[in-house]
């Protein structure tokens, strides 16, 4: 059995003029990714591999995340191909995920993983907040024919936080 955890970059800053992939998390993104991966559901995951979009404000969520619940020999990455918007360029790199991992971590942004979540998984989200996760199990071995599988969690914020 595959399992995808998708987790959408926290709240990114526009208080600086920059260009869209070089703009940091703002103080309450900041506050989100440490609580997001502080969660101990999100620790018990354990994935063995994590891909990370290389946009300044996935890979700072991301870095909470390898500090507080990502097992330090889990294989980590980051792709251009996952500062993706749409969800095309997001589904052609799950179909090439190497097949010795069966539990991985995806950081990226919307509306790409909001469409991908709502295509593979059994359940419509209207949209994944920022720092949302949602964690989705597959009943196969091979990520090319992870076409449709049960979403086991949704995680957001604005629901855990008072």
């Amino acid at each position: 059995m595959n399992s995808i955890t998708f987790i959408r970059h926290a709240k990114s800053s526009w208080e600086y003029q920059l260009p869209d992939e070089k703009r940091p998390l703002n103080k309450r993104g900041l506050f989100d990714a440490e609580f997001m991966s502080s969660l101990d559901i999100v620790k018990s995951f354990h994935p063995e591999a994590v891909f990370c979009s290389t946009a300044k404000r996935t890979r700072e969520t991301c870095g909470f995340f390898l500090k507080n619940a990502i097992p330090k020999t889990a294989f980590v990455e980051y792709s251009d191909q996952l500062y993706d918007f749409s969800g095309s360029s997001l589904e052609a790199f799950i179909n090439t995920i190497d097949p010795k991992f069966s539990k991985v971590f995806i950081f990226g942004h919307n509306n790409a993983l909001t469409s991908i979540v709502n295509q593979k998984g059994d359940q419509q989200i209207d949209n994944i907040p920022t720092c949302g996760i949602v964690k989705i199990n597959f009943d196969t071995n091979r990520w090319e024919d992870c076409t449709k599988g049960s979403i086991e969690l949704k995680l957001f914020p604005k629901t855990l936080i008072p």
